[in-house]
């Protein structure tokens, strides 16, 4: 069972867990190994966004557990199932109220909601589409907060060097604006962006650039969540003073 795998997916770094959960269900030995290396490919695929192959995972983890350990991955399983129904409700909704909108401007905040709600339950090329439809309104009303927080919804949409695209341009208007939380949220972005492939030193200059505004916003979670990453990345690249001083200011988060 991956130490490693598990190291990732406590940084929320999703995707290179689910990489390796993979790689340990091929590999795995026995029903109680296949059942945890499903489970967690299935949890890292949730939290992705792709609840459809979740479930795929999922079903693999019941397969293969017994007892009180498969109660839990049938609540998993029902919980998934709760979330896209929930998602899908919410989009016809919200393409009703798209329908009936006459202020363009508002109808383009409603086109970005209802693409981020295809992203949510994996419809990327929906989520596109909304995204696109968005991003004209809000170039024709000049909204450029509005335009920022969208392209960094489209940088969720990518894996490739379109995410990084997306992002940049994003800080950029964000800085320009002097939007403290759209920089915020895009360095940590910026820094995950970095860390999927293990670039651990340019994933550490941005989480620096994060830290030096974390403190301006009113979220002590993400507050929290970026000491304890900046904590264990220092550790990697050996700054033990940085790492125990971003791990002291956590864990006074978590009192």
């Amino acid at each position: 069972m991956s130490s490693i795998a598990l190291k990732y997916f406590n940084r929320e770094n999703y995707r290179k867990a689910l990489e390796l959960f993979l790689e340990e269900l091929e590999n795995s030995q026995s029903r109680e190994e296949v059942a945890y290396n499903a489970n967690l490919a299935a949890l890292c695929l949730y939290f992705l966004h792709m609840p459809d192959e979740s479930l795929r995972y999922f079903e693999i983890a019941l397969e293969n557990t017994e007892g009180t350990e498969r109660d839990k991955v049938i609540g998993n399983i029902e919980e998934v199932k709760r979330f896209v129904e929930r998602i899908k409700r919410d989009i016809e909704e919200l393409e009703e109220k798209i329908d009936s909108e006459e202020d363009r401007e508002k109808k383009g905040i409603l086109l970005s909601n209802l693409g981020l709600l295809y992203y949510l339950i994996g419809k990327r090329e929906e989520a596109e589409d909304n995204f696109k439809e968005a991003e004209k309104i809000f170039k024709g009303y000049n909204n450029k907060i509005a335009l920022a927080a969208l392209y960094s919804n489209f940088a969720m949409l990518y894996e490739d060097m379109r995410q990084l695209d997306y992002l940049y341009r994003a800080l950029d208007i964000f800085e320009k604006e002097g939007h403290i939380k759209g920089q915020v949220d895009t360095l940590h972005a910026l820094a995950m962006y970095y860390l999927e492939d293990d670039y651990v030193e340019e994933a550490y200059y941005f989480l620096r650039k994060e830290l030096e505004l974390v403190d301006k916003i009113d979220d002590n979670e993400m507050k929290r969540k970026v000491y304890e990453l900046a904590a264990d990345l220092a550790m990697e690249l050996g700054k033990v003073e940085d790492s125990l001083k971003y791990t002291e200011l956590a864990s006074r988060l978590s009192l």
